[in-house]
C-alpha cells in the first residue's frame, strides 16, 4: 500500500508481472475533465550506498515535481513514485500532479539494503501498461515516461535483466500507450565498472536513454531535476501525436 495515506486510489495487479500498484480512481479522473494524460513512473534507489546523499535525492525529486507543476500540461500529468532497495515500496500510486504535495516527500527514502534494480524496472513498466490500458478503455489518450534513478548494479530481487526488457517491450507494444520514453539515470557513478554496467543495462533492458552524473553535488542534482522535469514536459506535449517526444539534452 502507498506510504501516502490520502490517495483516492484503486489497487491494480499489473499485467505480465502481477505486481500490485495503485492509481487514482477513474471516477475521480473523470471529475477533473482532462481528455489525455501522460503517466510518469519514477523509481528511486534507496539502497545503503545512497545513504550519504539520500536527502539530496529527495530534494531532487521535489524540485522535479515543482518544475512540472509550472508546466502548461500540469493538468495532464499523473505521477507514481516507487522506492526500491532489496524490496519495492510504492510511495504513492498514479496521482494528479496537483496532489503531489512537496512537503510529504521529506524522509521517504530511508536508505538501506541492496538494489533490486531489475524488479523495480519490471514493476514500473508493467504498471504503466496496465494503468494506461485502464485509461484507454475510458477513451483517454495516454502516453508514458519511465525514469529509474540508481547509483549501482543490481543485487538481489527475483527478476533477471531479461524480464526487465520484456516488461519495457510489453509497455511499448501494448496499444494502451501511444508512446513510451524510458530513461535510466546513474548518480554518483565514480567506478568505471559501474558506469559500464549501467550503460550495458540501458541497452540490455531497452531503455531509450542513459544519462550519468559523476558526482552527487547540489549542482548535479539541480541539473538532474531540470532534465527530468523537461523530459516530462516534452513527453506530455506529445500525447495525442502518436509519436514519442524527442530526447532532451542533459
Amino acid at each position: 500500500m502507498p506510504i501516502f495515506n490520502d490517495d483516492d486510489a484503486t489497487n491494480f495487479k499489473a499485467s505480465g508481472s502481477g505486481y500490485q500498484f495503485s492509481g487514482t480512481k477513474l471516477s475521480q479522473l473523470q471529475a477533473l475533465g482532462a481528455s489525455k494524460y501522460t503517466l510518469v513512473a519514477i523509481g528511486c534507489d534507496r539502497s545503503t550506498s545512497v545513504e550519504s546523499f539520500g536527502g539530496d535525492i529527495e530534494k531532487c525529486l521535489k524540485t522535479t515535481l515543482e518544475g512540472c507543476q509550472k508546466s502548461p500540461q500540469v493538468d495532464n500529468l499523473l505521477v507514481r513514485l516507487l522506492a526500491f532497495n532489496h524490496s519495492l515500496e510504492e510511495v504513492h500510486g498514479y496521482r494528479p500532479l496537483a496532489d503531489c504535495h512537496l512537503a510529504a516527500y521529506d524522509g521517504f527514502l530511508q536508505p538501506g539494503g541492496q538494489t533490486a534494480l531489475y524488479d523495480a524496472t519490471v514493476n514500473l513498466a508493467d504498471s504503466l501498461a496496465t494503468y494506461g490500458q485502464q485509461l484507454v478503455d475510458q477513451d483517454y489518450e495516454v502516453n508514458g515516461l519511465l525514469v529509474v534513478i540508481t547509483d549501482g548494479v543490481n543485487v538481489g530481487g527475483k527478476n533477471a535483466v531479461r524480464q526487465a526488457r520484456e516488461a519495457i517491450e510489453r509497455a511499448k507494444k501494448q496499444e494502451a500507450l501511444e508512446s513510451l520514453v524510458s530513461i535510466l539515470i546513474g548518480i554518483n557513478v565514480t567506478d568505471p565498472t559501474v558506469s559500464q554496467y549501467l550503460a550495458s543495462f540501458k541497452d540490455e533492458a531497452g531503455f531509450r536513454e542513459y544519462v550519468e552524473a559523476k558526482d552527487a553535488t547540489a549542482k548535479t542534482f539541480a541539473k538532474i531535476a531540470n532534465f527530468i522535469s523537461r523530459s516530462v514536459s516534452s513527453q506530455s506535449q506529445s500525447v495525442g501525436s502518436k509519436q514519442a517526444s524527442q530526447p532532451v539534452t542533459f
